[in-house]
């Protein structure tokens, strides 16, 4: 009876009730048949051998394809902005990159530079005798002829040659070698201008950077600690003429313009004992017990730029405990 009554209605119960039929979109039974998209109800009625299960499946399939895919999503466009802001951020990134690379080449290259002069010039740094410490004068010479002196303190970085400028800024910027370019400036360690290049005076002051690969004076400042201070009392001065064992007292860090404490020479031996007494006084590392102001005839200044760079100094002070003439000094 249902079918019946289909077929009389010219319609369909189910999932296709509600469509209204074409008169010509029925099979060939009078059934009537839903064209797939894009075919029209007069086609479906020209195809005699089309069955209404076959329509249905073309009919879903279709439906089902444009479903899935749903509609195609436009690309963002990227903001002029970010664009140029991404360029510039990898611009700086490898500026940056390059100013690394050459600042890091700075540091190895003025590194090698003493190490190669030190391996020439003092090889031999361990001997029984002050006196058999010698080093290369015509070697170092022949390559500076400003060089008066050669430091040398054991357990640190400390072991470069001395020379003297006209001034003391000529070695500020210019290593031993005679080298000012590039970006990293270590230049050399230097005597005070004022100070006799023979090294004879009450007190020789000598100059070195404060480097940030602790190369150069850097160990001075970190002896402001207790236990670095104590771990390397010795260091050793060394000139044609005479070599020097000095023994550290007092580590001072003062303002850059408190230059009072560079006093070269001393009327007479009361007055260097006050100065030794007063650097005692005032050193930021506990003083050790085993000094003797009033026995101290000669004395070495080291002097570097604290962690401010700019506005204070860190100042070693050693006595000579030992002198010995060189085996290889030149005869007289």
């Amino acid at each position: 009876m249902k079918k019946r009554y289909d077929r009389a209605h010219g319609g369909q119960a189910g999932p296709c009730a509600g469509f209204q039929a074409h008169p010509d979109a029925r099979n060939a039974r009078g059934a009537y048949v839903r064209p797939a998209d894009g075919v029209s109800p007069h086609a479906v009625s020209a195809m005699p051998g089309a069955s209404l299960a076959e329509e249905a499946q073309a009919y879903s399939r279709a439906r089902y394809g444009a479903a899935a895919c749903g509609p195609k999503k436009r690309k963002a466009k990227k903001s002029p902005v970010w664009t140029a802001v991404s360029i510039v951020a990898a611009i700086v990134l490898a500026a940056c990159l390059v100013a690394l690379g050459v600042i890091g080449y700075g540091y190895w290259h003025g590194t090698k530079v003493y190490d190669d002069i030190a391996q020439q010039a003092f090889p031999q740094k361990e001997a029984d005798a002050l006196a058999s410490m010698t080093v290369d004068w015509d070697a170092l010479l022949a390559q500076n002829s400003d060089t008066v002196g050669w430091i040398y303190m054991p357990g640190t970085s400390i072991d470069y040659p001395i020379v003297q400028g006209e001034t003391d800024e000529e070695y500020l910027k210019k290593d031993f070698a005679g080298n000012t370019g590039g970006i990293v400036h270590k230049g050399a360690i230097f005597l005070s201008a004022d100070n006799d290049p023979s090294m004879a005076d009450h007190n020789n002051v000598i100059y070195g950077h404060n480097m940030n690969d602790d190369t150069m004076f850097a160990h001075l400042l970190q002896m402001a600690d207790q236990q670095v201070f104590d771990s390397a009392r010795t260091f050793y001065v060394f000139t044609p003429t005479q070599n020097y064992r000095c023994s550290t007292f007092a580590l001072d860090v003062v303002d850059s313009t408190q230059t009072s404490i560079l006093q070269f020479d001393f009327p007479d031996s009361n007055a260097m004992a006050d100065y030794v007494a007063s650097r005692i006084e005032e050193s930021v590392p506990a003083p050790p017990q085993d000094v003797d102001a009033a026995a101290a005839s000669k004395l070495f200044t080291l002097i570097t730029c604290g962690d401010d760079y700019a506005t204070t100094r860190a100042v070693l002070f050693g006595a000579v405990v030992e002198a010995a003439v060189p085996d290889n000094a030149p005869a007289e």
